[in-house]
C-alpha cells in the first residue's frame, strides 16, 4: 500500500486547505454584506456551506473532492481576474461584475465541468493508428487491439453493463493480436465485474493470441484489499486464453511479444530491456508491452518496434493529471516516434479510475494497423 503519509495525511491536509479557501471566498459574496449586522449569520452560513462541501468531498479518492477542487480553483482564478478588473476600473469592472454573477459563476462552471466530464468519460472512442515496417509480417499486415486501464467499477466509466458495446468496438477492428496493457482490474473491482470481464476476454478472437501485462493496480492493493488474488487472476485469464507476461518474450506467428513487469510495483527492480532481448534488434517485428510509458530509448535499443503503454489515462482530470503524469512518464498520451524504426503509443485508457469523470484524454479502444513496406 502507499505510505500513510501520502495515502491519508496529505489528502486530509489538502481538504482542510480547500475548505479554508472556499470559506474565505464565500465571505466575499455580496449578499453576505446584508447579514453583517448579525455576525452569527454572517460567519455561520458560509461555514455551514463549507461543512456541506467537506462532507461531499470527504473521500480523498472520490468525485466530490475533484468537483470541490474545480470550484475552489475557479473561485481563485475569479478573484485574481476580479482584482485586475477593479484595478482597470470603468467598463472592464462593470463587465466583470456582470460575468461574475455575484459569485455564482464558479458554481455554474463547476456544474458544466461535471456534465461535460461525465459525458466525455462514458463516450467510448476507437482510436486508429497506421504504421509501416520493413520487417516481415504474416500476410503483410498486422492488426493489434490494445485495451488498457479498464478499472471496471459501477462508479467508473467502464463496468460490466458496457461489455456489449466494448465487444462491438473490439470486434470491428478484427484484431490479429489482442494486448491488455495493465490496470485491467483494480482493488475496487467487484467479483461480479471480475467474472464478467474474464468471460468477455474469453469470447474475443485473436488468431495470434491474447497477452496481458500487469499494471500498478491489477494485484497491488494501494487502497484496500482486492476481491481476488493472484491465483484467481491467473486461473481466470488462463481459462480465457489470455497469457500473462512478466519480463517474458514470446514469438507467435512470426511476431515477438515482450511483456515487462510493472515499474512501480517492482520499484524498478525488473529485467532491463537489454536483459529481456540480449540479442538486440533483429528481423522479427517486436511488440513491447509496458504498463507505464517509460524507458522508451532502452526498449528501442533492445529491438522494440512498437511500444504499447497505458497508465496515464491521458491525464483524466486536468490539470492535476497532466502535471502529475508528465512529471513521471515519457508520454502522457498518443503516438511518439522514439527512433526512425520504433514507435510508442500510450492509450488514454478504456475506462476511468475511481469515478465517472474525464476532463482530459479520451476513453478508447486503440486499434493499430501495421503494414509491411514493399522491398526496395
Amino acid at each position: 500500500m502507499y505510505h500513510p503519509f501520502f495515502q491519508f495525511f496529505l489528502p486530509r491536509v489538502g481538504q482542510v486547505a480547500l475548505a479554508g479557501l472556499l470559506y474565505w471566498n464565500f465571505l466575499q459574496l455580496p449578499p453576505l454584506a446584508w447579514l453583517s449586522p448579525w455576525p452569527l449569520l454572517y460567519y455561520g452560513l458560509p461555514l455551514v456551506l463549507v461543512a456541506v462541501l467537506a462532507w461531499v468531498s470527504r473521500d480523498p479518492l472520490g468525485l466530490g473532492i475533484v468537483l470541490v477542487g474545480y470550484l475552489t480553483a475557479l473561485y481563485c482564478v475569479g478573484n485574481a481576474l476580479g482584482l485586475a478588473a477593479r484595478l482597470a476600473g470603468g467598463p472592464v469592472q462593470t463587465l466583470w461584475r456582470m460575468l461574475w454573477l455575484e459569485g455564482m459563476t464558479p458554481w455554474l462552471l463547476t456544474a458544466i465541468v461535471w456534465w461535460w466530464g461525465r459525458r466525455r468519460a462514458v463516450r467510448l472512442a476507437t482510436t486508429r493508428y497506421a504504421l509501416t515496417t520493413a520487417k516481415p509480417l504474416p500476410g503483410g499486415e498486422l492488426r493489434i487491439v490494445q485495451l488498457s486501464d479498464l478499472h471496471p467499477n459501477p462508479q467508473a466509466a467502464m463496468h460490466r453493463g458496457r461489455i456489449p458495446e466494448l465487444r462491438r468496438a473490439v470486434e470491428a477492428c478484427r484484431p490479429d493480436l489482442l494486448v491488455l496493457t495493465g490496470d485491467i482490474f483494480d482493488e475496487f473491482t467487484q467479483p461480479e465485474e471480475f467474472a464478467a470481464f474474464c468471460d468477455f476476454f474469453a469470447a474475443l478472437q485473436a488468431p495470434l493470441g491474447k497477452y496481458y501485462v500487469l499494471g500498478n493496480h491489477d494485484l497491488f492493493h494501494h487502497w484496500q484489499e482486492p476481491s481476488f488474488d493472484r491465483a484467481a487472476l491467473e486461473q481466470a485469464m488462463a481459462k480465457a486464453g489470455v497469457r500473462l507476461l512478466e519480463d517474458t518474450a514470446v514469438v507467435t506467428g512470426g511476431i515477438r511479444i515482450v511483456g515487462r513487469k510493472d515499474y512501480l510495483y517492482t520499484g524498478g527492480r525488473r529485467f532491463s530491456a537489454a536483459e529481456l532481448l540480449p540479442g538486440g534488434p533483429d528481423d522479427c517485428y517486436t511488440v513491447w508491452l509496458d504498463h507505464e510509458p517509460r524507458d522508451f530509448q532502452n526498449a528501442a535499443a533492445a529491438g522494440a518496434d512498437l511500444i504499447l503503454s497505458g497508465h496515464t489515462h491521458g491525464g483524466q482530470v486536468w490539470p492535476a493529471g497532466a502535471v502529475g503524469m508528465a512529471a513521471r512518464n515519457e508520454r502522457n498520451y498518443g503516438r511518439k516516434g522514439v527512433t526512425p524504426s520504433c514507435t510508442a503509443i500510450v492509450s488514454g485508457g478504456t475506462g476511468t479510475w475511481g469515478y465517472r469523470l474525464r476532463t482530459q484524454g479520451r476513453t478508447e479502444v486503440v486499434c493499430i494497423t501495421v503494414t509491411q513496406r514493399p522491398a526496395p
